[in-house]
């Protein structure tokens, strides 16, 4: 049984990792374009296959492979499919745990550690940001860059073909144009070597220098490579943090809390996060210390620990803390290190009898709690983004020179109680330096006039944290501007952000005669229709004659055949302020939808009012006679 394990423990590790890594994040397919997605796409704008190997001043970074992929889909395609990107990234992120379990099966022959090493890496938890956002697939890409690059150093120095180093140098090469941390390659190439030979250079013994030592040439290239980065021609964003101790000592902990995170995760039940990750740092130095006492276990952690703390050093040293800590993604390359790290750690725990149910019990730990995470800011992603395919359904079929008005588009969510105490824990869909205009031109393929106002009172308390994307003040709005401008509403529910599609205001160019007055407004049209969900959908057209009150309101009632009251809607027409538009002019197209109800509506009341003292507007027909009621009745 035992042989049988251990022929088969790699193919079986490997195909178990790969499978987490994609059921993990395959829900990431249904979400659109957004945050740095949006950045990465107005800058191809100006670049073509040619222009994009030159440094680019709008990006604070020279990457070239980052907008190479991004220049492709669209000549392929003539747009960019969300799916498209949010699958390479998924496939990336698989194909990297499939690559450590191979580099792992590789160095050491242990099925066991490969199987340790690529699950923990496939559900590490800071991740998510990474993964769940096209506009981050540096981070898996240079990881997979660097480690196919591992992969082709070691056939180099196990076969000495050519053919295997010049498969390296190209790696290497496409690895410092996709992101500055290739230049680690050189150590981790001696850290593999180290392993592989236990020695530091082809033939030579450790402390003993050698200049014949290939992975020294890689580390010497990264070098002056990092030197002549200096003096491109980009601007340099975000710069270097310089803003004192506690700082560095913040950012110090994020740091350790990503390697620590198993012990790190205990913080959200009330228990002190810096002990925690002290506590954590004690109990896994301890533990290396321990494994240190074996000749061949001194290679494996100098891998893990040098993979983890480099990385960690050189986002640690170059980024500010604030840009630091909102970044989970910058700890995706590091999380190769840690990963093997905790395999290291685990695996003599499940080699003992006596303990294997302990080993047993942390890994199952990891892979539920760190799943659990993941999946939760997944299901954030999904709630965050749902008002996007709600605009993209309603808008399917509108001229592109129609325009859009959202009104508290969520920039961002947070969850009320994070899980580990140091770092935002957050999703975002657009920073302040994208606009809404390109959210939703990206992802409807149409270039509709777009505008973002705020409008807090009808914001309301719920259990998550959330942030407002604004572009313009709600009395700034130019109305009447491209025609017709759809208005959509974002409500924010227990459950998460919903967008309602409330009508649309368009110029009063045909005159048509009203078929109501109410007091200020004319009725100009009205439309009832059932409604997908079993409820009803009422449409209806008014124009303004006068100045409106600020307190004035429309009111909706639904009637069954004995008269009773089985819904209602108030609210002004759009659910703005009344007072918001002007006197003439303007066309509101109002939709509103009431819900099923046990007893089906057979009449309809229609009416305007005061909402501060209840008193409704006089109501007349067409022919100027009033209403009973001062309401006009609708039959479905």
């Amino acid at each position: 049984m035992r042989k049988l394990w251990q022929r088969y423990c790699f193919p079986l590790g490997a195909a178990t990792a790969v499978l987490f890594a994609t059921l993990l994040y395959w829900p990431t397919l249904r979400l659109p374009i957004i945050y740095d997605s949006i950045l990465h796409i107005r800058i191809v704008k100006g670049l073509n296959l040619a222009t994009v190997w030159l440094p680019t001043q709008a990006f604070g970074f020279y990457r070239p492979f980052t907008f190479v992929p991004i220049l492709l889909i669209k000549a392929m395609f003539g747009y960019y499919p969300a799916w498209l990107f949010h699958a390479m990234n998924v496939v990336q992120h698989a194909a990297n745990a499939g690559l450590l379990i191979w580099l792992t099966w590789r160095l050491w022959g242990s099925g066991q550690r490969a199987l340790l090493a690529g699950v923990i890496f496939a559900v590490y938890p800071f991740s998510y940001q990474a993964v769940a956002v096209y506009g981050h697939n540096v981070h898996p890409a240079i990881t997979g860059l660097l480690l196919l690059g591992l992969h082709s150093y070691l056939s180099a120095l196990r076969t000495g073909q050519n053919r295997w180093w010049w498969l390296t140098a190209v790696l290497f090469l496409i690895s410092l144009l996709t992101h500055e941390t290739a230049v680690l390659f050189g150590v981790f190439a001696f850290l593999v070597q180290w392993n592989e030979t236990g020695e530091w250079g082809v033939g030579i013994r450790p402390f003993r220098f050698n200049w014949r030592a290939p992975w020294l040439w890689f580390l010497l290239a990264g070098m002056a490579y990092l030197v002549a980065y200096q003096f491109f021609p980009i601007d340099r964003a975000p710069q270097a943090a310089t803003s004192g101790e506690a700082d560095w000592v913040l950012s110090g902990l994020y740091l350790l809390q990503g390697l620590v995170f198993p012990a790190a995760w205990f913080a959200h039940f009330g228990v002190n996060g810096r002990f925690l990750i002290l506590g954590g740092i004690v109990l896994v130095g301890g533990t290396s210390l321990w494994l240190l006492r074996k000749q061949e276990n001194r290679a494996a952690l100098a891998l893990a620990w040098g993979w983890w703390g480099l990385a960690a050093a050189l986002i640690g040293l170059a980024l500010p803390v604030g840009y630091l800590l909102h970044g989970p993604r910058l700890l995706y390359l590091s999380s190769v290190g840690v990963a093997v790290l905790w395999a290291l750690l685990l695996e003599p725990l499940l080699a003992a009898r006596r303990w294997a149910w302990l080993g047993t019990a942390v890994f199952i730990f990891i892979l539920l709690s760190s799943g659990q995470f993941v999946d939760q800011h997944l299901t954030d992603y999904a709630r965050l983004t749902a008002p996007v395919h709600t605009i993209a359904s309603e808008m399917a079929d509108k001229p592109p020179t129609d325009g859009i008005l959202v009104v508290n588009l969520p920039g961002w969510l947070d969850e009320p109680q994070p899980t580990y105490a140091i770092g935002v824990e957050f999703v975002s869909m657009l920073g302040n330096y994208l606009f809404v205009e390109e959210l939703l031109g990206e992802n409807l393929r149409v270039n509709h006039p777009a505008q973002a106002v705020a409008l807090p009172t009808l914001l309301q308390e719920v259990p998550y944290g959330y942030g407002l994307h604004k572009q313009t003040d709600l009395q700034a709005v130019q109305w009447g501007q491209g025609g017709t401008q759809h208005v959509f509403i974002i409500s924010y529910l227990p459950d998460g952000p919903q967008a309602r599609y409330v009508g649309a205001v368009q110029a009063d160019s045909e005159q048509a005669s009203p078929i109501a007055s109410f007091g200020p407004y004319q009725l100009l049209q009205t439309a009832v229709t059932p409604a997908a969900d079993g409820g009803t959908a009422v449409a209806t057209t008014w124009r303004l004659t006068d100045a409106v009150p600020a307190t004035t309101s429309l009111f909706l009632q639904a009637l069954d055949a004995q008269g009773q009251l089985v819904a209602q809607s108030d609210g002004p027409p759009l659910g703005l302020p009344p007072n918001l538009f002007d006197t003439t002019g303007f066309l509101l197209h109002d939709v509103r939808h009431l819900p099923p109800t046990v007893m089906p509506p057979a009449t309809f009341l229609l009416g305007v009012y005061d909402y501060l003292d209840g008193n409704r507007f006089p109501a007349f027909d067409a022919q100027e006679r009033p209403l009973p009621d001062n309401a006009l009745r609708l039959e479905e």
